[in-house]
Parts: C-alpha cells; sequence; structure tokens
C-alpha cells in the first residue's frame, strides 16, 4: 500500500483553512490529519512549507474529449461532471489510474431538433411527457449518475415544453439522480426550478428579478456559473484569456496553445457579450445562500480540460466571492450537491484525491494554478508526456471534428456568416479617393459595420445605417493606433499609412533608429493566425 506524509503543509480541507498541519495517506484514502509532528511520517514525505494541499477539484460542467481526464488531473481538477456525451463518446473514455474521475449524464434530455443537435445529433430525443420515463431509465442503464435536461429556444429550436420537464425530473428522482438544467434566461431557469430540476448547469444571461433570486434559493441545490465561458473572446491585446494568463498560459502544451491562437481569429458574433448580468446573477445567488459551484463548460472556445477551471476560480472572486467559497465551490459544496459523499474534503476515511499548489490559494485564489503535484486515490498523477501524446492528438482531432459539424449546422441555418469566407454578400465601402473604409457584413440580426480587418464599429442595423456608421467612422478608426500581431508575435502598436484590399502600409507608433519613415509594407495574408485589432477597442 502507498503511504504518503505531507508535512507542515497548510491546509484547505474543503470547509475551512488550517495554517500547519501533516496529513497522512494510506493507500487510496485519507488516514488522518495531525499537529505537525505528531507522528512519525510514513512512507513518501512530501514537503509543505509555503505550500497548500487541498481536496482535488471537482469541474461541475465538461463535455468530455479524448484526452481530457489525463489533461483534468494533470492540472488539479480529479473529478469531471460530463453534461452530454453519446455512447460512443463515453466508451473511447480515457479511464484508469493518473485520470480525473468521471460522471456523466450521457446524453441530455432535449426535443427533438432542440439544442444540441448540431454538435451531436443524432441521439434520442425526448418528444413528450410518455417519452420521459423510458429515456431516463435508457441513461441509467448506460451509466448516467445525472440527469440533464435542455431548455434552450434561441434562433427557433424546439425546446422542451413544462409537462415533459416536469415527467424528467420525476423519473429521475425517482432513480436517485440530480437534475442539472441548461437554460439561457432568467424565464426559464425558474422554470426549470418549478419543474424540480436542482441546479442551473449555466447562470442565466439576462438580470434576475429580486424575486426570481428568492424563489431559486429556495428551490434549487446549486447553481454552476460557468462564467469561464468569457474566456471565448480575445483580450484587447489579441490572444484568448487563458493564453494570456500570467500563471496559466505557460502551462499549455504547444497544440492547445496553437488551438488557442487559431480560436482567436474565429468568426464571431460581432463583439464581444457583456458578462455584466451573468456576474450579477451568479452574486446575486450566492448572497441568497445558493451554493455555487465552479464549472467550465469545458472545451468550448477559449477553453482547456482542467486548465480552465483555475480561470473560472477567479472569475469566482472578481463576481464577488471571497477565495475560500470559490474553492469550496469546487471542493466540498460540489460533492454535497452531486452526491459525491467520498471526495471533495480532505479527512480520515475520504478518497486521497488531492492537489499540492504553491501559495495560498485561500488568500489569493490564482495560486491555485500553480500545480506542484496531484494525486488521484493515493497515486501521484504523471503529467510528463501529455504534450504531444496520441491522446492529446486524438482529443484535437476529434475537437475539429465537432467544431466544423457546429459551423456547418449553423451556416445551414443562417446563423452564422462568416465574413472571412465567400458566405454571402457583403458590401465594401470606399471613400471619394477609392480608400477603403469597410465592409457592411450580412449576419441573421442585421447588418454589421466592420473595419477592413474585421472589426465591429456597432451592433446590427439595416444596411443603409451600417454603411453611414462606415462613412463617418471608418476613416476616423483607420487613423487611430492599431495593434499589429504577427503569426506567433508580441502585438505592435502600428500607424496606418495606406490601406488596400490585400496589403497595407504601416510604421510603429514608437519607432526605432531602423524603421523606415516612409512605413512597411505587409502583405495582409501573411499575417497567419496574427492580424490588425483597433488598439482601443
Amino acid at each position: 500500500m502507498t503511504r504518503i506524509t505531507f508535512t507542515g503543509v497548510r491546509l484547505l480541507d474543503g470547509v475551512r483553512r488550517q495554517a500547519a498541519v501533516d496529513v497522512h495517506v494510506d493507500g487510496g484514502e485519507v488516514l488522518d490529519v495531525t499537529a505537525p509532528g505528531a507522528r512519525p511520517p510514513e512512507g513518501e514525505a512530501v514537503p509543505g512549507a509555503g505550500r497548500t494541499l487541498l481536496p482535488g477539484l471537482i469541474d461541475c460542467h465538461v463535455h468530455l474529449v479524448p484526452g481530457s481526464l489525463r489533461m483534468s488531473a494533470a492540472y488539479g481538477v480529479t473529478t469531471v461532471l460530463d453534461m452530454f456525451s453519446r455512447p460512443d463518446d463515453l466508451a473511447g473514455a480515457d479511464l484508469g489510474p493518473g485520470r480525473a474521475s468521471l460522471r456523466t449524464s450521457g446524453v441530455g434530455a432535449t426535443a427533438p431538433g432542440g439544442h444540441p443537435t448540431l454538435a451531436y445529433g443524432p441521439f434520442p430525443t425526448v418528444a413528450g411527457p410518455a417519452d420521459a420515463d423510458a429515456f431516463v431509465a435508457a441513461r441509467v442503464a448506460e451509466g448516467a449518475h445525472h440527469l440533464k435536461v435542455l431548455l434552450e429556444g434561441r434562433h427557433g429550436l424546439p425546446a422542451l415544453d413544462e409537462a415533459t420537464l416536469r415527467a424528467l425530473c420525476d423519473a429521475a428522482h425517482a432513480r436517485g439522480l440530480v437534475v442539472a438544467a441548461h437554460v439561457s434566461s432568467a424565464a426559464d431557469a425558474v422554470l426549470v426550478a418549478r419543474c424540480g430540476a436542482d441546479v442551473l448547469a449555466h447562470a442565466p444571461y439576462d438580470r434576475l428579478a429580486p424575486d426570481q433570486v428568492g424563489e431559486l434559493a429556495q428551490r434549487l441545490r446549486g447553481v454552476v456559473a460557468t462564467l469561464s465561458l468569457f474566456d471565448a473572446w480575445p483580450t484587447p491585446a489579441g490572444p484568448l484569456p487563458l493564453a494570456a494568463d500570467p500563471v496559466l498560459g505557460g502551462l499549455l502544451t504547444p497544440a492547445w496553445r496553437d488551438l488557442l491562437r487559431a480560436q482567436a481569429t474565429r468568426w464571431m458574433p460581432p463583439g464581444p457579450p457583456d458578462d455584466t448580468e451573468r456576474t450579477a446573477n451568479v452574486l446575486a445567488l450566492h448572497r441568497a445562500g445558493l451554493p455555487v459551484l465552479a464549472g467550465t463548460d469545458s472545451p468550448n472556445p477559449g477553453l482547456v480540460p482542467g486548465l480552465s477551471l483555475h480561470r473560472e476560480l477567479a472569475r469566482l472572486v472578481d463576481a464577488g466571492l471571497t477565495p475560500l467559497e470559490a474553492l469550496v465551490g469546487a471542493t466540498s459544496a460540489a460533492a454535497e450537491v452531486f452526491g459525491l459523499a467520498d471526495r471533495g474534503r480532505v479527512a480520515p476515511g475520504l478518497r486521497a484525491d488531492l492537489l499540492l499548489v504553491e501559495g495560498d490559494p485561500t488568500r489569493d485564489v490564482t495560486d491555485s494554478g500553480r500545480v506542484v503535484a496531484t494525486w488521484v486515490a493515493g497515486q501521484r498523477v504523471d503529467a510528463s508526456g501529455l504534450a504531444g501524446s496520441a491522446e492529446e492528438t486524438r482529443g484535437l482531432d476529434w475537437l475539429a471534428a465537432m467544431t466544423t459539424r457546429i459551423v456547418a449546422g449553423l451556416r445551414a441555418k443562417g446563423v452564422m456568416v462568416d465574413p472571412g469566407e465567400d458566405a454571402g454578400p457583403r458590401d465594401v465601402v470606399r471613400d471619394e479617393d477609392g480608400e477603403l473604409l469597410g465592409r457592411v457584413v450580412p449576419t441573421p440580426q442585421g447588418w454589421v459595420p466592420t473595419t477592413t480587418f474585421g472589426a465591429a464599429l456597432s451592433g446590427p442595423s439595416d444596411d443603409e445605417t451600417a454603411e453611414a456608421v462606415l462613412r463617418e467612422r471608418g476613416m476616423a478608426v483607420l487613423a487611430e493606433p492599431w495593434l499589429l500581431v504577427r503569426d506567433g508575435g508580441e502585438p505592435t502598436d502600428v500607424l496606418l499609412l495606406e490601406v488596400h484590399d490585400d496589403r497595407v502600409r504601416l510604421r510603429p507608433v514608437w519607432p526605432d533608429e531602423d524603421d523606415d519613415p516612409a512605413g512597411e509594407w505587409v502583405e495582409v495574408a501573411a499575417l497567419g493566425e496574427g492580424g490588425l485589432r483597433p488598439a482601443r477597442r
């Protein structure tokens, strides 16, 4: 049996912080927690000075990707709660030593043609209340630990009705399953709670009224915030937030770093979404006493299995939780809400799922990402060899295929038009001298005025209004400083001296002696995964 003693370590036991203790592990369980030196160390001695030991983290909202369980464990996440996977995806899961434990909903319950058909279809759906019991029974037979129900009516997608939601919740509870509900709106959050859902898989996007906050706090067992979904949009300097993170960015493998670079320049709706409302909802529900749980919804764009949970913790703190409260939402509270009685705390008799980090994340939550090592059921995780491994390659290939399927589906439904491809008409707008001011791009919400290099100048409107915005602001925007991001390089502040469809003459805002005052001609296509972005946006 493997015996380990963590000596003189700061401990977050999942509920409270202890300044210095010894933690003794025997086999796959925690043996006891003692004062330093109270009993002789046995087996491997792991020094704890300047470090914090905490329960292995629990990500309460993921979607399974090949290799993601190994990645999660390497980054300190020892349990993941999968919120939608088909049986063939689960069959190929990389279970075993050195991997995070998996708990899954299997296929989520949605209406025929409903969300997320574009990503995962075909799969079993629920046409009405009469289908509910058999659907839940089938998920249990496939090994489901909880049930996911989806109420998503955006873009005109079919959605479950109230009677069907109630029947699904009743069938799940009869079999001892927790029900996690996907919703986007405050009204739908209240509806699923009234139908019997236990957990919101996301915080709503629109502001909850005070009476809605009170009702949700009374009816639900928890809410998974998934604030890290906003990491899908680039920072002002260009990279996605995870890649730019001073602690976590350096932990990315080269292949995942390349993926985040590509995602930073992918097609996106005009302008990033406003995270104010969702963040306010998380804080309001927390203050009302509802447990706020940490979950990422990886591998959505900008998110990396395991690593993004540390970004989620930081976002929860930015929302108004203390570092300790955020960490509880990824440990003991997560385990309690989802019925994981053997983990989430460091206490005698519980699984030795442990995370050792430098620093003190109960004071500075970003220290959670300064991972020294992870143990799953008492076995130390070997994080070496992850980069370039067959598991990593399979995961990235799977993700590429999934992305291709989703993009094709969105385009077929007219939800997405890519300004970088010949996906539909777009008007080029030039000034009286023929200089390119930008383009007016069609979207499902209307016409969007964009700069020469794709940055939106305003929200959607009719085509005449969009063109007027370009003529009013296009030249002024071109005269402002821009960020030049060459493929793989650091952003540079530049001024645009002459702009054409395929090339631009520019010079640095702060030129060196060697820089040509007349500027440098740059082929736009040669920028690769980089590009030009307005510096003030």
